[in-house]
């Protein structure tokens, strides 16, 4: 059945109707209205937790790629470090020889300690990044979802509230006023 003929069958269940079928129907709509409405509601909190949530990775992330960033330098920095210690070992081999075995031994202890804790931010970055682009498409569905509730609320209220329910309290007065004049 098309929507015009829909309309027109309402139309006319309307005009035939008895005060109480149009009370019943009023009430009928208001509730689905509400429950609409409640619904709406409820996606739009659920949007909004998405929303939060996005905002803490998105700030768990920023603190990680400042971290990786600064072990980074500090692992640069521990290469140019190992590179002059070991410049300065061919230099004073004949006394120094035993300190540089130490020293080289904790820079490889550190570069190794500093290479695991590269790999394992690498790691946590790449799982955030994807946990990010999981919420971004997830919040961007909830959009998708709270704008098709919207307009079909719209729609709804248009139909049903709009033309029917002013055409439906016209007659009723129309009516009325017939039945006062006979």
């Amino acid at each position: 059945m098309s929507q015009a003929m829909e309309e027109e069958e309402y139309a006319r269940l309307v005009m035939e109707s008895e005060p109480e079928w149009l009370r019943s129907e009023i009430k009928r709509l208001f509730q689905e209205l509400g429950e609409t409405t409640r619904e709406k509601i409820q996606a739009a909190e659920y949007g909004l937790a998405v929303l939060e949530e996005k905002q803490q990775l998105k700030q768990q992330y920023e603190e990680l790629e400042l971290e990786y960033e600064t072990i980074r330098t500090e692992m640069e920095q521990l290469k140019e470090a190992f590179g002059q210690a070991h410049t300065n070992h061919k230099k004073v081999a004949a006394d120094g020889e035993s300190r540089e075995e130490t020293l080289i031994q904790e820079s490889a202890t550190k570069e190794e300690y500093y290479m695991k804790k590269v790999m394992e931010l690498q790691t946590e970055l790449k799982q955030i990044r994807n946990v990010l682009a999981n919420t971004q498409s997830e919040n961007e569905r909830l959009n998708s979802v709270v704008q098709e509730l919207k307009e079909a609320l719209r729609v709804q209220v248009e139909t049903d509230l709009g033309t029917d329910f002013w055409s439906g309290k016209l007659l009723l007065v129309a009516t009325a006023s017939e039945t006062t004049q006979v």
